[in-house]
């Protein structure tokens, strides 16, 4: 009978600790623990993103999204967009097709993720000012972002 007082006491104060615990823990240490963090840059899974060298129908797509059935044209845009650059006042900056943004990373939610043609282009939406470009068609991951400015 001594005995499974004992166990009966170690059981209580185990018990207690675990309360003390889950108590004073604080309530948002698991979410912000995996908040994803908002870039203000192209990364490789953006560019991962996207298919290349595809057919939609009968036609050769270079690239978009194949299973949206989404193709890229290019734009005669696409060579005024370079970093540091301002988007012309004559250009809406409507914000990139729902499933473009929802396949690429999360952004900083002060800037607009726009597509024009095959470039995806990150703006400052106050300034007009380009922060990152994409080009969707670059063969490789470092030569599809414009880190220069020279585009």
């Amino acid at each position: 009978m001594q005995t499974l007082k004992i166990e009966i006491a170690v059981t209580g104060v185990a018990i207690f600790v675990l309360g003390a615990f889950v108590a004073t823990r604080p309530t948002d240490a698991e979410a912000s623990a995996v908040q994803p963090v908002a870039v203000r840059a192209f990364t490789q899974a953006d560019y991962d993103a996207f298919d290349r060298g595809f057919m939609l129908g009968a036609a050769p797509c270079p690239v978009g999204l194949e299973k949206h059935a989404m193709c890229f044209a290019p734009s005669p845009v696409e060579t005024l967009l370079r970093t540091g650059a301002t988007v012309p006042a004559n250009l809406p900056l409507v914000a990139a097709e729902f499933r473009i943004i929802v396949e690429t990373d999360l952004k900083d939610p002060a800037l607009r993720t726009v597509r024009f043609g095959q470039t995806l282009v990150l703006v400052d939406p106050a300034t007009r000012e380009v922060i990152d470009t994409l080009r969707l068609t670059a063969p490789y991951p470092m030569s599809a972002a414009d880190t220069t400015g020279a585009g």
